[in-house]
């Protein structure tokens, strides 16, 4: 019997983030990258991990809402295959800081970055 060979898939999951009394407050997204048999395996898979990721913040005293995070769906999932060489994750836009002119050039070549960790 031949074992199956797993495919790499990259998930976006999107959770809600809802305030009692209010309802939406604001969203969460998340990349997950994970291996599996099929597609539907890992649908399957991309909901098991949004689903254990759920949870409810109870404020201990005072006139805090309640917050609940829950999965609000699987915003894509794409298959990688099965030894992909790298995998990009996106992270949104990020709204600047600094005013940088239409002719400012960038020499990301120059200096190498720390560790992350």
């Amino acid at each position: 019997m031949s074992e199956k060979r797993k495919q790499w898939f990259q998930a976006r999951l999107r959770w809600a983030v809802m305030e009692e009394g209010r309802g939406l407050d604001h969203w969460r997204e998340a990349e997950h990258i994970f291996q599996s048999e099929s597609r539907e395996a890992a649908f399957h898979e991309a909901l098991r991990i949004g689903h254990s990721q759920e949870y409810v913040a109870v404020p201990d005293r005072g006139s805090a809402a309640r917050l609940e995070h829950r999965l609000a769906e699987v915003v894509y999932l794409e298959d990688k295959g099965p030894a992909p060489a790298t995998f990009e994750v996106s992270l949104g836009m990020i709204t600047p800081t600094e005013s940088l002119g239409f002719e400012h050039e960038f020499n990301p070549d120059e200096r190498m970055p720390e560790p992350a960790f």
